[in-house]
């Protein structure tokens, strides 16, 4: 029964991790759609997401069943704990992303046009954006309570793009965008650099939970980024039974990522995988 549980315990966090690859996915569609009026990739964009929602409560019941059925205990509780934790800010995210989807869609159907300005704005936004989601999945692969404490100087960019969006927006002036539009109508299209602040800040959240995971000790970012490398791993507690942390495995289940949004040990993992170099067992 333990070997089971322990299998059931790694597939499980694999599960996660390759949501997480999914919804990394769909933001750079949901965003491409917007920026080039492609309601194609929106409606696929979109309907992606309704599939990574399914996988999201799928993971949620497999996490509780194993909890209830297995009676975990130690590492083994906390790492379903910070399991379902990533999961429920997963469908956090997910929410985000399918808002972004919609908005492409409004903006075409609307007649839109955002000026190059505001356009730009989002696109680099959006970039930012994605190098937290990419660092968030490195910090889980590779179990780094170091890489998850950096990401907090990561939200900074996210948010001053966001502030420079409204800025600029305020300044160019409502009734200059809507044109023949509603003011409803833009202010769906607009909200897009909102759901982006949004989405790292939850990443963000997400990578929260690695400290309790590896140490039992319930910190936030904040207390992390007050204490030094040694004192962090010095208070990392010995894996339990089942919980099994393999960086060049679990990679796979990330590797499509994009590597310039993940750290170099993961795309390392990655690029190894790809050409055939890395252990596989």
């Amino acid at each position: 029964m333990r070997k089971l549980f322990s299998h059931q315990l790694i597939e499980a966090r694999h599960e996660m991790l390759s949501i997480f690859e999914a919804l990394d996915l769909t933001l750079h569609d949901a965003v491409r759609a917007f920026l080039t009026d492609d309601t194609e990739l929106a409606a696929k964009a979109r309907e992606e997401t309704l599939h990574i929602d399914a996988r999201c409560e799928n993971l949620e019941v497999v996490c509780y069943n194993l909890i209830s059925m297995q009676g975990p205990m130690a590492s083994d509780f906390r790492t379903l704990q910070t399991i379902n934790f990533v999961n429920y800010n997963l469908q956090r995210i997910c929410d985000k992303v399918r808002r972004i989807a919609r908005a492409a869609r409004k903006k075409v159907k609307a007649d839109i046009d955002l000026p190059s300005e505001l356009a730009d704005l989002i696109e680099r936004q959006a970039s930012d954006v994605y190098r937290v989601l990419g660092l968030t999945i490195s910090a889980l692969v590779n179990s780094d309570m170091t890489l998850a404490r950096a990401l907090i100087e990561q939200d900074e960019p996210v948010h001053e793009m966001y502030e420079r969006f409204f800025r600029a927006y305020n300044r160019i002036g409502a009734e200059q965008l809507a044109g023949d539009s509603s003011l409803d109508d833009l202010r769906r299209v607009i909200m897009v650099a909102r759901y982006l602040d949004r989405i790292a800040s939850i990443s963000i959240d997400a990578a929260s939970r690695i400290t309790f995971m590896l140490t039992g000790q319930r910190w936030s970012l904040a207390d992390v980024a007050d204490a030094d490398t040694d004192e962090l791993e010095d208070m990392r507690i010995p894996s339990g039974e089942g919980t099994i942390l393999n960086p060049a495995r679990d990679a796979r289940f990330v590797a499509r990522v994009p590597l310039d949004e993940v750290d170099e040990q993961l795309a390392e993992h990655i690029r190894r995988l790809n050409d055939g170099s890395e252990d596989h067992a």
